[in-house]
Parts: C-alpha cells; structure tokens; sequence
C-alpha cells in the first residue's frame, strides 16, 4: 500500500528539513587521479564458488555450526591447542596436538585459513578431516552442531491499531486492523480511548506507556468515546506479527513475493469509477490517462490539468528495468456506480471492508461487461480509477486506500490496484508506480505504521516512501533482483579482491551480492546509486549497502544511527563514503556482522567515490 499525500509531502518535507539541518557532510570529495592498477571491474571479479553458496534463500535459516577446535600456528601448521568438552570435535576423536592437514580434501597450513574452512559451515554439516597424529594421517568425520539454540520470543502485546491526535483526552484511533484484537472487539476506527485499566490515557505518550509492560495473552478493559456515547471493550493482546493480513492489502499491508511477474509485457486495463455525487474530472480525457500510463519518450511537458509531468509510468518502468518490461493497455471506460461515493466504506471490523470493496469492483465490472462482454479479453490485470480527489479519513483496509488486490470475476482472479484521479489536479504516476510494483509481486518496504518502531527503508526504494512529484526514484537492488532485471555478481568475501562499481542506473550488472551465510538466508547486496534519470530526487549519491535477512531488505546506512530513524535522518550520509564510515565491517557501526550468528567474515574497506560517480572499494582486506 502507499501513504495518503498528505503523508508523502510531509515525508518529503522531513526530507528536505532534514537534509538541511544535516551537521555531517553529503561524503568525503572524489580523489583526482586515483590509480586503479589492480582493481577489477564486475565483469572480471573472482566469482564465489556456486558449490559453495545456495542460489536463493532457504525458507529457514540454518543455525552456524561449531565444531569446538581451538586451533593455533606453530611452525608452520594449524595445531589443535584445545578441544572443547562434549562437541563434535571431541566426540570424533580429536586430540590436542593434533595437526590440521585437509578438511573435505583441501589442505590448509595456517589456524586462519582453517578457521574460515569451518566458520561457514552450519549445523548438520558433515566434515572429514585429516589431521596428522605423531608419525600418522588420521582420518576423522565429525557432524556440526549448533552454535546457538535460542527461543523464539513471543514479540511485544499489540492491539492492531494506528494512533492520531485527538482534539481532547485520549488517543484517537485511525484505523483498526482486521482481525486483530482490537477488532475482534469491537472497537473502530475514529474511537477515542479515554482509559486502560482504568488510568486514564493522556495522549500517546501515556498510550504507549501503559502498553509497556503487557504481554501476548494479556486481556484489557478499554474505555472508549465513540459519537459522545461511551464503549466499553476487553481485546485479548496477541503478540507482534501474529496478524497476517498477507497478500491482497487487507490490513494495508501488502507481503508479496515470492511470485513476481517474469514476462517481459504487462497488458493492464484501466476501469474508471464515478458515482451520482462525485464525477470525473471532464478536463482529462480516457486519451490522457493512457499517454500516463502507457506512452513511451512523450509525456515529458504538462498534463491535461496543467502539472508539469517528467514520463509515464511505461517510461519508468522501461527505465528501472532496463528495457525488459513494456507496458501496454486501454482505457475502458467511465462506470456509473448506483450508490453515492461515500456508501462503498462505511466502516471496518467483520467483514464489512471486503464486503464493500467486492460491491464497487463487482458492480463497476459487471456495467464494463454488460457493455461489451469481452471487455476484459488479454488483459493481465485491472487498474481502478476512482473519480474525485483523495477519499478522507478511510482506514487502510477500505476500498479507497490506494491498494492492491484481488477480485473475483467472471470465474477469473484478477490483479488489480486502485487509486484516485486527483480530483481538481491529474494524479501523477508516483503512486501508480508503488502500487503497480505490488502488481509485479513486490512488497511494501515502508516502516509498518501499525507497528510503531518498526523500520522501513525510506526514500531509498520506491516500494517504501515513493518521492510524489510524478518522478519517483528507483527501486532498491533487492526488488529488481527479485524481478529479475539485476543479476548481481555473487563474491566470497573471504577472497581479496579490490572492486568498481558503475552507477546501477545505467548497468544491470553493476551490482555485488556478497555471501554471508551458506544457505543463502543472509547476504550484502552493493548498488552505486547516482542521482540521474528518475533516481534525480535521492538525497544523495553513493555506495547503498542492503543486508538480506530471510528474504527482505535491510538499509545498512553509512552514518551508523540504527533503528527506526535510519533511513531517514542525516540523508546526505546514508550512502557509503561518509564522514562517518569509509568502510563496513564487523567492527564498524553499521556492522556487518552476520544477523543469524556464524556467518562469514565480511570486510568492505577503503570505500571511495570517483569523480566520474564510480565507486571503489576493497572487500577480504582486513586491515588493523
């Protein structure tokens, strides 16, 4: 889903304020004259065995495997100098002074090359050393065990709410999730909680500090105003992310992928929707929408309403996916709905979200077909414009939060994502951006509003807080992988090699995915993003670096501020060089320590910016 445009512009005025206000400098300047003897390019980087590393994500990640070997150097060769009480090692037979010959048949001399040997492996994993006992080669299997087998935490007590101002005590709710506790109890969205437990909520502050100490399972009695009128309710809290609202919206949230779209066309049908009170804006004709929507290298000067415009929607995605995606389709038409604009979203709780959405799209769809049965024929999916501007105060589960879902008809499931025309102004192709990425699969990448604390990836990617000026930036490395439009150079970051990196706007390949873990559940992926094309709005330029946790992203950012506020405080030193960091390791903040313990070594040192806007950095160097 997208925020409202209220949200967006206060977001980009955080943006620009925060930009401003920035005390660290964008990035140390470009050296002239750097000698690049000895770099490589991509294209000549030393690849990462395959063998070695799973191509995808496992659906769980593997625990680190141990061994329990203190190994040392002593004359030239790893010595066993300890072994550790009930491990494997011990449990195979080994011995201290046992000398470290071959594991899996590679011969190793040194206790450092023995330890990254092994410091990738995981539990499970069978190895066979040999190790030389006296005057003997000794063969030996052991099989790893875990190094760590923590619990998984029941997460803190939610209620499935988003909170605003309220003009008196109490907070106000503004959307209620469906199926979350507070739901199941009956509470709404524009309820105003006045107490909990009787104390009395002075404000989200108080809110958030009675909610503290609550765990999963606890039950509470809620006082609430609703139209003057007291209500009483006693949700069940349920623990963070037990809610699924999955793919399709519902919640506002959308989880896709692992499904994205592959093909290279992507044939969409635009269904206008008016009613009695609220009709579409006569200035803009089914002709405009489609130049939007679907024009190639024209809609570069005004729309039909007078806003300056900087491409399609088919001219940005030709772009961010370097030509492997067209977009094709039609305008079908304006549906006059039966019922006023405000009767298709009366409220949320049981059912009635889905039930109203299902009679707008059922009844739009059923006009469209009456009119001409094959209206639909060829088409991959459906985009709803909805006539008038930006419908207020709707929950995020209603019909009129710009979405994507699915819809039944005519014995098909078809795809489709709605949004506003604008009203008195043409909406621009931002959000229709967003929500069409939601068409090819992709998540939501934004800090989950409902879960105050959670972190998104700001306007690094526009699944997360698209820029809403009809130019919006780029998607991050991570969703073009997924679609399959980047194909990043997998590296062993035990290897040393020395890199440069073209900006990714212009080159596909132009982008380092680094290993972390064998079964592929975490790993670095490196983009040199520059401010050119419709990626002109970031903040800055530079090295992103995303960490790849159990299939999402992460933005590890250069100034070191983690947490929720990340991605969006000191702009200018989001990307790598900065004041902050030149380089990305285990012992810097960021670090890049595995997330999932074990995991390999990761060492990105030396980081600089060309002044042609090529990036330089050094990986397997571990420097003291």
């Amino acid at each position: 889903m997208t925020r409202t445009t209220l949200a967006s512009a206060a977001l980009l005025a955080a943006v620009v304020a925060a930009v401003a206000a920035d005390p660290l400098p964008v990035a140390p300047p470009p050296r002239p004259g750097v000698d690049l003897t000895g770099y490589r390019t991509v294209a000549d980087a030393v690849k990462a065995d395959p063998k070695l590393f799973a191509a995808s994500a496992s659906a769980a990640p593997t625990a680190a495997g141990y061994l329990g070997l203190l190994v040392v150097g002593k004359d030239g060769q790893a010595v066993v100098d300890a072994v550790e009480p009930d491990s494997p090692a011990e449990a195979a037979g080994l011995k201290v002074g046992d000398v470290v010959a071959a594991i899996d048949g590679t011969r190793y001399t040194s206790p450092t090359a023995v330890q990254d040997a092994l410091r990738s492996r995981l539990a499970g994993e069978s190895v066979k050393l040999a190790v030389d006992r006296g005057s003997k080669t000794v063969q030996v299997a052991a099989t790893l065990k875990a190094t760590t087998r923590p619990l998984a935490a029941a997460g803190r007590a939610v209620l499935g709410i988003q909170l605003g101002a309220s003009k008196g005590a109490g907070v106000k709710l503004t959307d209620v999730t469906a199926g979350g506790p507070a739901a199941a109890a009956g509470l709404k969205a524009g309820d105003v909680i006045v107490k909990i437990d009787g104390k009395d909520v002075d404000g989200d502050t108080a809110f958030r500090d009675l909610m503290a100490d609550r765990r999963p399972g606890d039950r509470i009695n809620v006082l609430a105003e609703r139209d003057g009128k007291r209500v009483e309710a006693q949700p069940t809290l349920i623990a963070e992310g037990v809610i699924q609202p999955g793919p399709g919206g519902r919640g506002g949230w959308d989880d896709r992928i692992p499904s994205a779209w592959k093909k290279g066309t992507y044939r969409l049908a635009i269904v206008g929707v008016e009613y009695p009170d609220v009709k579409h804006n006569p200035t803009i004709t089914d002709a405009d929408w489609e130049a939007s929507l679907f024009s190639l290298g024209t809609y570069t000067d005004r729309n039909a309403t007078g806003e300056k415009v900087h491409g399609s929607m088919h001219d940005y995605y030709k772009e961010i996916s370097y030509g492997k995606l067209h977009l094709e389709g039609k305008f079908l038409g304006w549906m006059q709905m039966s019922k006023k604009r405000s009767e298709y979203t009366s409220g949320v709780g049981a059912g009635i979200e889905q039930r109203e959405k299902l009679a707008l799209l059922t009844e739009s769809l059923t006009k469209l077909t009456d009119k001409k049965k094959d209206a639909l024929d060829g088409f991959d999916g459906m985009f709803f414009i909805y006539a008038g501007g930006r419908v207020p105060n709707v929950a995020r589960s209603t019909i009129y939060w710009p979405h994507r879902a699915n819809v039944t008809f005519g014995g098909k499931r078809w795809p489709y994502f709605i949004v506003d025309e604008g009203g008195s102004k043409m909406r621009n192709i931002s959000v229709f951006c967003h929500e069409f990425g939601h068409m090819l699969g992709l998540p939501d990448l934004y800090a989950r509003p409902e879960l105050p604390g959670s972190e998104g990836v700001g306007v690094w990617c526009a699944m997360s807080n698209q820029v809403d000026t009809g130019k919006p930036q780029h998607f991050s490395a991570w969703c073009r992988e997924q679609l399959g439009w980047v194909k990043p150079t997998l590296i062993d970051p035990r290897v040393k090699q020395k890199l440069v990196l073209g900006p990714i706007e212009d080159d596909p390949t132009q982008c380092v995915k680094v290993a972390v873990r064998a079964d592929g559940s975490e790993y670095f992926l490196l983009e040199n993003r520059q401010k050119k094309g419709f990626d002109e709005s970031l903040p800055a330029s530079g090295l992103l670096v995303w960490r790849v946790v159990n299939g999402r992203p992460i933005l590890e950012e250069s100034h070191g501020v983690e947490g929720a506020s990340g991605p969006r405080v000191y702009l200018g030193s989001v990307p790598y060089p900065s004041q902050s960091n030149t380089a990305f390791t285990p012992y810097t903040v960021p670090s890049s320590r595995s997330q999932l313990g074990g995991g390999l070594p990761v060492h990105v040192t030396n980081i600089r910016r060309l002044p042609d806007g090529r990036i330089t950095f050094h990986i397997g160097y571990e420097y003291q």
